[in-house]
């Protein structure tokens, strides 16, 4: 028996999914967080492992089976990670070739119809990564503010009490944040508000999805955060793009993560009007099924098998299922 592996390992959950090269699903599972940078390299390992041995025996194989795996995972950010990283499948003894890769990539992949094209992940942190027709690939750091990432629901939640509190000191236009965040919270008052924030008392990172509906009411403060917000995460993909050079080719871009799956298209229209001026051909796609898809199509890549144009969707739209119902 032989099977193709991919694994999708993040801050919050770690996916498996088996196959045959055929792209049929033989077996799957889910597991909790597998960022070494949050949880330690050995709880970390322990969690990939779990999650890769109940997927297999779910699919009547062992690792001997495997003929190729690829492993995402989000905390693998320089190449010495790779090597600490590359200890989790070794000590699963897998068969066949085996690569441990940024989760960006496995992103990239599954929202994509080809091997190529850019991804842009905004959730609760920011990223872009690509790969062109020759194979060649680059991301950016995805580290946040800090190192030029910037358009993560965190970002555009923090931007949002700037805009209150500047409201409440006279720096800036009033806003109807303010009065939202005072239902969202529970507290009485604005200054009660930022005094808490200030404090640590309330976690400001949830509240991205208040600015999103506060904006869509029309509120022009909050308006300019996601517009700006879209603006900036285009420059990482535009950065990517450039590094690529794919400004003149036809790909696929992947929107991918929390702040593209809401209720509003305020972020992505302003993303997707910037990147355009630059990358005409470029087709926005939200990424809507398991990253771990993109695992599975890398590893059959990785092994030679030839990922016809009806696998990837119907991959995509089987994960869909098996990992709606492991969640029922």
């Amino acid at each position: 028996m032989s099977v193709i592996l991919g694994v999708d390992g993040g801050g919050t959950k770690t996916h498996a999914l088996v196959t045959d090269e055929a792209g049929r699903v033989l077996g799957s599972s889910i597991f909790g967080p597998s960022n070494w940078e949050d949880i330690g390299l050995i709880a970390a390992g322990e969690t990939v492992r779990a999650t890769v041995l109940e997927a297999l025996a779910e699919a009547g194989a062992k690792p001997e089976d495997v003929a190729g795996s690829v492993i995402g995972l989000s905390g693998l950010d320089w190449e010495s990670d790779r090597t600490r990283l590359m200890s989790v499948p070794d000590s699963l003894r897998l068969a066949g070739p085996v690569d441990v890769v940024n989760d960006s990539f496995v992103a990239l992949r599954a929202g994509s119809s080809h091997p190529w094209g850019v991804v842009v992940i905004a959730g609760s942190g920011a990223i872009a990564a690509g790969r062109n027709t020759e194979g060649e690939v680059f991301r950016t750091l995805g580290l946040g503010q800090v190192f030029g990432d910037f358009g993560s629901a965190t970002d555009v939640s923090l931007e949002g009490v700037r805009a209150v509190a500047e409201a409440f000191t006279g720096k800036g236009p009033a806003t109807e944040l303010s009065e939202a965040l005072l239902e969202r919270t529970g507290v009485a008052s604005v200054s009660e508000l930022l005094e808490a924030t200030s404090r640590g008392r309330i976690n400001y990172e949830g509240f991205a999805p208040v600015v999103v509906e506060v904006a869509e009411r029309g509120d022009a403060v909050t308006r300019g955060i996601l517009e700006a917000a879209g603006v900036t995460v285009a420059g990482s993909v535009i950065a990517v793009i450039r590094r690529l050079r794919m400004e003149g080719d036809e790909f696929d871009l992947v929107l991918a993560g929390g702040m593209f799956h809401g209720k509003s298209s305020i972020l992505q229209s302003s993303l997707e009007a910037t990147v355009a001026a630059v990358a005409p051909r470029a087709r926005p796609a939200r990424l809507e099924t398991a990253p771990v898809v993109g695992a599975v199509l890398l590893a059959m890549e990785l092994i030679g098998v030839r990922v016809g144009d009806d696998l990837q969707p119907q991959l995509a739209r089987d994960a869909v299922s098996v990992f709606h119902l492991r969640a029922s």
